[in-house]
């Protein structure tokens, strides 16, 4: 009888640390994807074209090739408000987010002089930097200091 009673708690150890594996897997899977931010673009290219056609500001959100914690917590949280989202519109914005594979040594981060990321930055219908926000932003700085506030400034 014992040699049962081992057997099946090796067999329930077993799973339980099966179960636990897989788990970490799925969380170290989900956190390595790039997050998409519902309304904003991932074609620099095509969304300064667009802001050239239309007039507009460009809002860009560098990130790191899989997004950093940081950088998931402005698109998860912080873009996704309401109030935030509604200044991004009414900031006659075209927004995209720039996924950088390489973070700091890749091409794009050295054509716009990247210090650090994430890093958020507006550019106007030229390509003029007007604003820009390198690391960690609050909700309301987001919207107030940096979208309504940022307009025209360098």
């Amino acid at each position: 009888m014992p040699d049962k009673k081992a057997a099946r708690d090796k067999w329930i150890k077993l799973g339980f640390l099966g179960a636990i594996l897989v788990a970490l897997l799925v969380v170290y899977l989900l956190q390595s994807r790039d997050i998409e931010v519902k309304g904003w673009n991932t074609d620099l290219p095509a969304a300064l074209a667009k802001a050239k056609t239309e007039d507009r500001d460009v809002l860009i959100l560098f990130v790191n090739a899989p997004p950093s914690a940081t950088a998931r917590k402005i698109q998860q949280k912080i873009i996704p408000k309401p109030a935030n989202l509604k200044a991004v519109t009414n900031g006659n914005f075209v927004p995209v987010t720039v996924s950088l594979d390489g973070g700091l040594e890749a091409d794009l981060a050295k054509q716009y002089k990247l210090k650090a990321l994430p890093t958020l930055m507006i550019l106007g219908s030229d390509g003029t930097e007007r604003r820009r926000h390198e690391g960690n932003i609050g909700e309301v700085p987001f919207r107030q200091a940096f979208l309504e506030g940022g307009q025209g400034q360098q």
